[in-house]
C-alpha cells in the first residue's frame, strides 16, 4: 500500500494498554514502514497531541479508557482535527455503539481480535481525505477562477463581453458592454440582444443568422454598427461563440465578445481616402509626365533631324564647324534627363521591364568608354581600364545595365576636373562581379554621401550651382542595379580627395551573348523604299522627310491618322514609321490597320514601358522614342525590312 507523500504516515494512538499499543504499531509498520506512531493514554496528552503541530494524519483510539471514553476523544477530535480520519480500535465496541459513533464523525472501527483488517480500513480512510482534499482544492480553486473572471471581464473597458441564453437574452453584462453601448446592467437584463442591431439589421435577422451560424460553425464573426443607448452607432467588431455544460451536450447558451473599432474604422476610412486620393495624385503625375515628355521631345526632333542632315550636306565656314555637334550633343542631353525622368518614375512605381540575357561586363564597360572618349578629351582625362576580374557575365538587361555604367562614368568625368585621372577598375569578389570607378575630383563631403542616391539632390547647393544638372543619374543607377539583384555604393575621403562608386552585381554561368549584329545596309545599297511617314508636326516631320529622303527613301507624309488610313489604301507602302500622339486619334489604330500589309514602326514622344508594350501589343514592328537620329531611325527600318524579307 501507498504511504501519504512527504516525511511518512503520521499516527496518532490512544490507547491506555501497552501490549495493545505494540500489537497495533506492529501492524501499521507491516504496511507503513516510514509510519510513525504517537502513543497517548488520556485526555490531557490526546489533546495536546491534536492541538501540537503538525498534526497528525490519522486518529486511531480505544473506545473505553479510564475516566476518558472513546466518545469524548471523538468529539474533541471533531473540534480539534476536523479533517482528520478518527478510526475507533477496540475489543468491546458493538455494533450498535459503532453505527451512533458513525454517525457522530467515526471514520470506522475495526476490532482488536481482527487487527489483519486495519491496514484496508486505514487505506480507505486516507483515500476519502484525498478525495476530499482533492475536490475541496478543486472547488476552492473553481471559486478563485469564477472570481478572477468576473474581475477580469468587468475590467476589460474596451471589450463588450455579454452572456446570452439560448434564447439570446442577456443574462450577463460586463462593464466595456457599458462602456461601448450605453446601457447599465440593469437596463439589459433579461432583454434580447437585438435591441442592440440596426433597425435594418433587425429586419434582416442579422442576429438570428449570427447564433444559427455561431451553433452551426462554432463561432460567429461580427463586424458591423451597433446601437448605443441613445440612438448612435458604433462600430464593432468580435465573436459570438456557444457555450457548452446544458442537458446531453446542448449549448447553454452564447458569449458575444465585442470590441468598439469606431476610431479605427473612421482612421482607415481616411487612409483609404488618401490612399486613393494619393493613387488619383500619383497617375495624374504620371499622365502629366507622359503628355510632358512628348511636347518636349517633339520639338527636339526637327532639330536632331535638321542637324543631321546638316551635318550631311551643309558646306560650313571652319570657324562654325563646332556649333553642329554642340547642338547635336545637347539635344541628346535634352532627351537623356527627359528620359530620366521617366525611368526614375517606372523604377519607383516598380514598372521597370527587364529584359535578362547573359553579357559580358567587360564588353559593356569598353563600350561605355568609347561612348564618352569625346567628353573625355575635351577634359583632357586620362581614363584607364583595368579589366581584371575573371568572370565578367551577368545576367542582365543589356541597355539597361550600360545605362548604369553610362551615369556613373559621366558623374565621374563632370565633377573630375581637367587633366583628373578616372579608373574602372573589375574584379570577382565572394561570387559577383564588381566594377569601380575611381576619380581624383572634387569629392564628397561626409554629411552628404547618405543623399548621394536621392533623387534631385547633390553633394551641397555650391555643387548644383557650379555643376548643375538635376541629379537623378546616380539615384536611377541605384534603382537599376537593384532590379538586378545587386547594390551601389559611394565612397569618399572628403572633399577634394576623389570618389569611388562600386558595383556588384550576381555572375553568371551561362556564355554571353554575341555583340556582332548584322550590319545595317549602306546609304548606297538602299533601293528606294517607299516609307509612309505619319507625323503631325510639321517641322518634325519636314525635317525627318528631308533626312530620310537623302537617305534614299521615297517618304510619302500625312498629318492625321484618317488621311494615313486613305493613301495606305490607294497606294502600297513598303514601311510606315507613324507618330502616336494624332489630332484625330492614336497612331496605334495606324498600326493595327497595316501591320498585316507591311511592318509599322513607331516614332513617338510617348516612351515609357508601357507605351512601348502597348504598341508592341497592337503589331508594331519596332518603337522609337523622339528626338531620333535619322541614321539610327534608317538602322532600325533597315533591320525590320530584313526581317520581313527574311
Amino acid at each position: 500500500m501507498a504511504e501519504p507523500r512527504g516525511r511518512g504516515l503520521q499516527v496518532l494512538l490512544l490507547e491506555d494498554s501497552r501490549f495493545d499499543a505494540e500489537l497495533i504499531g506492529e501492524c501499521l509498520r507491516e504496511h507503513y514502514p516510514s509510519s510513525r506512531l504517537q502513543v497517548v493514554s488520556d485526555e490531557a496528552g490526546f489533546a495536546a497531541a491534536l492541538a501540537a503541530a503538525p498534526q497528525p494524519q490519522l486518529v486511531l483510539s480505544d473506545y473505553e479508557l479510564p475516566g476518558f471514553s472513546g466518545a469524548q476523544a471523538l468529539e474533541l477530535a471533531r473540534v480539534l482535527a476536523p479533517q482528520v480520519p478518527f478510526i475507533f480500535v477496540s475489543g468491546v465496541i458493538g455494533e450498535d455503539n459503532a453505527v451512533e459513533l458513525l454517525k457522530r464523525g467515526a471514520t470506522d472501527y475495526v476490532s482488536k481480535s481482527r487487527l489483519q483488517r486495519l491496514p484496508v480500513v486505514v487505506e480507505r480512510a486516507l483515500r476519502e481525505v484525498a478525495e476530499r482534499d482533492g475536490r475541496d482544492r478543486a472547488e476552492r480553486q473553481l471559486r478563485e477562477a469564477d472570481a478572477l473572471h468576473a474581475r477580469v471581464v468587468d475590467a476589460l473597458h474596451d471589450y463588450a463581453v455579454i452572456v446570452l441564453d439560448r434564447e439570446g437574452c442577456i443574462r450577463s453584462w460586463n462593464r466595456g458592454a457599458q462602456d461601448v453601448f450605453g446601457f447599465a446592467r440593469e437596463q439589459v437584463l433579461g432583454h434580447r440582444a437585438d435591441l442592440l442591431y440596426t433597425p435594418q439589421d433587425r429586419r434582416a435577422f442579422v442576429f438570428e443568422d449570427g447564433l444559427q451560424q455561431a451553433l452551426a460553425q462554432g463561432k460567429a464573426t461580427d463586424a458591423r454598427w451597433m446601437m448605443r443607448r441613445d440612438g448612435s452607432q458604433r462600430r464593432v467588431e468580435g465573436l459570438t461563440m456557444p457555450l457548452h455544460g446544458g442537458a446531453a451536450g446542448e449549448p447553454s447558451g452564447f458569449c458575444k465578445v465585442l470590441h468598439d473599432v469606431t476610431e479605427a474604422h473612421a482612421h482607415e476610412a481616411r487612409l483609404r481616402a488618401a490612399k486613393e486620393e494619393a493613387e488619383q495624385a500619383n497617375q495624374a503625375k504620371d499622365r502629366f509626365l507622359a503628355m510632358l515628355s512628348h511636347e518636349l521631345r517633339t520639338p527636339l526632333t526637327p532639330i536632331s533631324s535638321a542637324v543631321y542632315l546638316l551635318e550631311q550636306v551643309a558646306q560650313i565656314p571652319a570657324q562654325y564647324r563646332k556649333l553642329l555637334p554642340m547642338i547635336r550633343r545637347n539635344v541628346a542631353l535634352e532627351a537623356r534627363l527627359i528620359e530620366d525622368l521617366l525611368d526614375l518614375t517606372s523604377i519607383n512605381a516598380g514598372k521597370l521591364t527587364l529584359h535578362l540575357q547573359p553579357v559580358d561586363m567587360h564588353r559593356l564597360v569598353q563600350a561605355v568608354a568609347e561612348m564618352l572618349a569625346e567628353e573625355v578629351a575635351t577634359k583632357r582625362l586620362q581614363l584607364t581600364l583595368a579589366l581584371q576580374a575573371p568572370h565578367s557575365v551577368v545576367m542582365a538587361d543589356e541597355a539597361r545595365m550600360q545605362q548604369v555604367l553610362w551615369n556613373v562614368v559621366r558623374n565621374a568625368i563632370k565633377f573630375t576636373p581637367e587633366g583628373g585621372r578616372i579608373t574602372l577598375r573589375t574584379a570577382s569578389v565572394d561570387g559577383g562581379f564588381t566594377v569601380t570607378c575611381t576619380d581624383d575630383g572634387i569629392g564628397i563631403d561626409a554629411a552628404a554621401l547618405p543623399h548621394l542616391f536621392t533623387p534631385f539632390r547633390q553633394g551641397d547647393s555650391d555643387t548644383t550651382r557650379r555643376f548643375g544638372g538635376l541629379g537623378l543619374g546616380l539615384a536611377i543607377a541605384r534603382g537599376l542595379v537593384g532590379e538586378h539583384g545587386g547594390s551601389i555604393e559611394a565612397a569618399s575621403d572628403g572633399l577634394g580627395l576623389g570618389t569611388r562608386v562600386t558595383i556588384r552585381v550576381p555572375v553568371s554561368l551561362q556564355p554571353a551573348q554575341s555583340a556582332d549584329a548584322p550590319a545595317a545596309p549602306s546609304l548606297a545599297e538602299d533601293d528606294g523604299t517607299r516609307l509612309l511617314l505619319v507625323e503631325d508636326n510639321e517641322d518634325a516631320a519636314e525635317a525627318m522627310r528631308l533626312s530620310l529622303e537623302d537617305l534614299g527613301y521615297r517618304v510619302t507624309h500625312v498629318g492625321t491618322r484618317a488621311a494615313a488610313l486613305s493613301v495606305a489604301r490607294e497606294r502600297h507602302f513598303d514601311v510606315v514609321l507613324t507618330d502616336l500622339g494624332l489630332p484625330d486619334g492614336s497612331g496605334i489604330d495606324v498600326g493595327r490597320a497595316l501591320c498585316g500589309s507591311c511592318p509599322v514602326i513607331a516614332l513617338s514622344g510617348y516612351g515609357a514601358p508601357s507605351d512601348v508594350e502597348r504598341s508592341t501589343r497592337a503589331g508594331f514592328s519596332g518603337h522609337v522614342v523622339k528626338p531620333a537620329d535619322p541614321s539610327a531611325v534608317h538602322t532600325l527600318l533597315q533591320r525590320v525590312l530584313a526581317q520581313r524579307a527574311a
